[in-house]
């Protein structure tokens, strides 16, 4: 039997540009998966630009926050996130000031190994989003839930298998949800591949047709295009849009799906779209134009200069900073989809990647060690680094430090499954 109120998180976006929730976020928050607009970056200045030898200060430790790979969202002095332990599922909220728990909401049972493959271990995969007063989470086995955010009270839940005839993918749903005005938008898959909920009661506004897969693990991001309001996402055959109106399928690609796990978040640049994901299937540009009222995707290139696992890659003046599964951070051109630069990391076949402040910051799976690293088409200049004083004592199994790097409100937030550090960067 299912319990009503699991957790994995989804990330969230609002607005025809791609930003989360229509509201005016301050610049040193991070409401949702990937920050302010989906695309791993931050609006925070006044950070440090180098490092020292022994890295940042550590401003606290948490160490309850449970298994899982659940990243943060943090706003207005509180960091959101999910974990699991004791067989259940949890959302968490921390003051920031002092790495304090401000309260726990149970969402339910952890889903049971028949569910979906734990070979990389349990637990929520996705980050809540920050909505007005209401933070979204959705956990691994389907569980949606909207929780009040001063006080963590559930608002309502919907589960995407039972109530919309999703399938659990086969490494448990992933993807953030997004938010888009008062509509909540997530990909239970199959015949309701993506569905469009009321945000203040869970109803069903939406859901897509004409397209039926299995769900896999990339977050939604709202695309406009020509005037016409996408939603655009990815799965196994690879890219597709679905109309933010009615739900059709406007255009898809597929270039950049594979049948094992289909990941990163796409990146929007104008009318075009990148797309990577790893297991030799490389990556995409795409250019999306309208014609008479209809969109067509032109591919631009394909080339296997990008397989990015699930660590991201991020856009900042014309070049791409990610990694490519087991060959190192790839600077790529992304007009032309060549290499300009590689630096393989030591102990690291991958790494996740977050940018704020005219610096990358690039988070090691297996060292724990995050690089302070200037982005430049020229070649690696690393500024400093810091290394979790400690590596978590839970069983990852196969599984490593998967969880994203977060930057906002003066700090850099990592974590080890059950152990979250917080690190002062701001400028004194």
């Amino acid at each position: 039997m299912h319990l009503r109120y699991g957790l994995i998180v989804c990330w969230i976006v609002v607005c025809s540009s791609g930003t989360a929730y229509n509201q005016d976020w301050p610049a040193d928050s991070w409401p949702q998966w990937g920050g302010p607009n989906r695309d791993h970056k931050s609006n925070a200045t006044g950070l440090l630009q180098q490092w020292s030898k022994s890295g940042p200060a550590l401003a606290w430790q948490f160490s309850d926050a449970g298994a899982g790979y659940s990243s943060f969202s943090v706003f207005d002095g509180k960091l959101y996130t999910l974990g699991a332990k004791d067989g259940k599922n949890f959302a968490i909220c921390i003051n920031i000031a002092d790495g304090s728990e401000a309260w726990r909401t149970e969402l339910g049972s952890v889903p049971d190994e028949e569910s979906y493959n734990h070979g990389w271990a349990g637990g929520p995969r996705s980050t809540p989003t920050i909505a007005g007063d209401r933070v979204i989470v959705l956990d691994d086995g389907g569980t949606l839930a909207c929780l009040d955010r001063s006080s963590g009270d559930v608002q309502w839940s919907r589960h995407l298998v039972e109530d919309f005839g999703g399938a659990i993918p086969k490494w448990g749903y992933a993807a953030s949800p997004l938010v888009d005005k008062d509509c909540v938008v997530v990909c239970p898959g199959m015949t309701k591949f993506l569905v469009a909920l009321d945000l203040a009661s869970g109803d069903e506004r939406l859901a897509s047709t004409g397209f039926e897969e299995r769900a896999h693990y990339v977050s939604v991001v709202k695309h406009t295009v020509g005037g016409i309001p996408t939603y655009v996402t990815a799965a196994e055959s690879g890219l597709v849009a679905f109309s933010a109106e009615n739900g059709s399928v406007l255009w898809t690609h597929n270039g950049s799906g594979n049948a094992t796990a289909t990941v990163t978040t796409p990146i929007l640049n104008d009318n075009l779209v990148y797309h990577t994901s790893a297991y030799s299937t490389g990556c995409v540009l795409v250019e999306v134009t309208t014609n008479d009222g209809k969109l067509s995707a032109r591919q631009v290139y394909k080339n296997l200069n990008q397989q990015n696992h699930h660590g991201g890659v991020v856009l900042i003046d014309e070049h791409l900073y990610g990694y490519r599964r087991r060959a190192g951070i790839v600077c790529q051109d992304f007009a032309s989809g060549e290499i300009a630069w590689s630096e393989r990391l030591s102990g690291d076949s991958s790494a996740s990647i977050a940018f704020a402040d005219g610096r990358l910051y690039v988070y090691g799976e297996s060292s724990g060690t995050c690089y302070l690293v200037e982005p430049t088409p020229v070649k690696w200049i690393e500024h400093g680094r810091v290394t979790i004083p400690k590596q978590t004592l839970l069983d990852r199994r196969q599984g490593k430090i998967w969880a994203h790097p977060v930057i906002a409100e003066g700090k850099l937030f990592l974590r080890d499954m059950d152990l979250i550090f917080a690190f002062d960067i701001a400028e004194q």
